[in-house]
């Protein structure tokens, strides 16, 4: 039986907000004793923003791409951050005339310049242009972001950083334009597998809901995966399940748990 669900937001549930048909099938599930999670790249604050119009959850919320776990208490459970100094020499590193850094710190979005590229995505963020200037980040920042539209050049930059960080630090693509950076190890799929040990159930009473490349080492793998049918081929290959909608997704899961 299917016991947990773990859901991406952006792109998979919300698409400028949460339809009805998605939410009456998560509150149906729920019903039926299936928890729903969220696994996304969002901040918290966005993530319960994003969901808490339609939704009541029970589950965990698992955010910026498994730097953070928070349970149904909102309570913070895990953080996996970047190390001060490892920030301090990305920073030091990172050159570009056509791409921008942005950081997730203490739950908040941190630019350095006033980015359009960004306000189409959120406008819940700090500007601070000497907040790479800190003597310390107090280990609070859980991932850094790379943005642009010049996609040639977020490629150079994803193999640049590989190169000079590749063995201790995640370099990969979490949108079109947007390069990922968090601590090795750290990742939607190594959270999942936390709360799973915390709630003593393995993967296989669970699935995973994605539509990006950063979720693809959340459906690798798992038995019951399921991507979006407007996902890219690489992120569809890795699911077992294609469907059109979160929707859709739970209907297959009701199935399989014997729920018509």
């Amino acid at each position: 039986m299917i016991k947990h669900i773990f859901c991406d937001l952006d792109g998979t549930l919300y698409h400028n907000g949460i339809n009805k048909a998605d939410a009456d099938a998560i509150n149906s599930i729920e019903k039926n004793g299936v928890v729903f999670n969220v696994a996304t790249g969002r901040i918290f604050k966005q993530a319960v923003k994003m969901t808490e119009e339609r939704l009541k959850l029970n589950g965990y919320y698992i955010c910026e791409n498994g730097s953070f776990i928070h349970n149904s208490n909102y309570d913070m459970i895990y953080k996996g951050t970047i190390d001060d100094e490892l920030v301090k020499k990305v920073i030091a590193r990172f050159e570009s005339s056509n791409a921008y850094l942005y950081f997730k710190h203490d739950g908040k979005i941190v630019l350095l310049e006033n980015l359009e590229t960004v306000k189409s995505y959120t406008s819940d963020y700090v500007i601070d242009k000497d907040f790479i200037n800190r003597d310390k980040f107090e280990n609070l920042v859980g991932n850094i972001g790379v943005i642009s539209q010049d996609i040639e050049e977020l490629n150079r930059i994803e193999l640049y950083l590989k190169s000079e960080f590749g063995e201790v630090l995640d370099i990969y693509f979490s949108g079109e334009n947007t390069l990922n950076i968090v601590p090795k190890g750290v990742s939607k799929r190594n959270s999942i597998k936390h709360v799973c040990n915390i709630l003593g159930i393995d993967e296989d009473e669970i699935a995973t809901i994605g539509d990006s490349p950063n979720d693809i080492n959340m459906l690798e793998g798992i038995k019951y995966s399921f991507a979006m049918e407007n996902a890219r081929d690489s992120v569809k290959e890795k699911a077992n399940y294609i469907v059109e909608s979160v929707e859709k997704a739970i209907e297959v899961i009701q199935k399989i748990n014997g729920v018509e």
